[in-house]
């Protein structure tokens, strides 16, 4: 049974990179995983992509010229580079309106064991909807090269339900870790948690070198303290399942969600 991951592309309000690209093709390889691509070309308010050249609205007609070219260089590259490595990838496209583009990406991530999407500022709808209406697992990256190996996976670890819901999702994702960072946010010493150990335990019993690590902040930079934990121990993916979420979507993510979107700086699994 081969793993089926999602990688969503866009051409507007901000194209898909080559980067994310060549990242996603990357993990697939190493996970021995298809790409299933889809390409969204945004179906801007107030007008048909079909009826565009009958537009008296040059600045609509001239947007949806870009938007398919943009979107051929996208397909371009995707079925080059897939081409070039013989990894087996489909190309499934939709159109949308503007405002509900982010609803039908989680729509249709739902088929799939995982999407896979570039962090950025102006994603952060798309990434919202996709950690909650998708039901799926959602790798994040940061805007630079990813190889797709993970030797060392970081946990996020606060004991709760909704984080060991997540981390029963990454399991298939880190099937060839060797090493697992257990990381737990405390304000003062590590103090003995039976929950804490049995999971450790669990871990150890699966063949993982486990590494516990308390990290040490003030309350208001857990996200910082997180991700330095998990540079410091040259963690490969970051689980940070849904933690911190005891008040889940607010107006955006809970804290410490918001807090890692907003300063990315390792390849992050969430889910919800």
């Amino acid at each position: 049974m081969r793993p089926q991951f999602h990688l969503p592309l866009s051409t507007y309000p901000e194209a898909s990179s080559f980067t994310i690209i060549e990242n996603a093709i990357q993990f697939c390889l190493h996970h021995a995983a298809d790409l299933v691509a889809s390409l969204s070309v945004a179906r801007r308010p107030g007008h048909q992509l079909e009826r565009a050249e009958n537009s008296i609205d040059d600045e609509i007609l001239q947007a949806d010229r870009f938007d398919r070219k943009v979107a051929a260089q996208l397909v371009r590259h995707l079925k080059h580079r897939s081409e070039r490595v013989s990894l087996d990838v489909r190309l499934d496209t939709f159109e949308a309106e503007a405002m509900s583009a982010s609803l039908k990406l989680a729509e249709v991530s739902r088929a799939y064991d995982l999407t896979i999407v570039e962090n950025s500022e102006i994603a952060r709808p798309t990434i919202e909807s996709l950690v909650f209406e998708s039901g799926r697992p959602l790798l994040l990256l940061p805007p630079e090269d990813f190889y797709g190996r993970i030797d060392t996976v970081c946990i996020a670890w606060d004991g709760s339900a909704t984080v060991a819901h997540a981390l029963s999702t990454a399991y298939p994702l880190i099937g060839s870790a060797t090493k697992a960072i257990v990381a737990c946010v405390r304000n003062g010493e590590l103090s003995h948690d039976k929950l804490l150990d049995r999971y450790v335990e669990a871990l150890k019993h699966s063949g993982l070198e486990v590494e516990l690590a308390a990290l040490h902040c003030d309350g208001e930079d857990i996200p910082s303290a997180i991700q330095d934990g998990a540079l410091e121990g040259r963690a490969d993916l970051l689980n940070a399942g849904a933690y911190g979420h005891s008040k889940l979507r607010e107006a955006m993510f809970g804290g410490v969600t918001r807090g890692l979107l907003g300063n990315l700086r390792v390849p992050v699994l969430l889910a919800h």
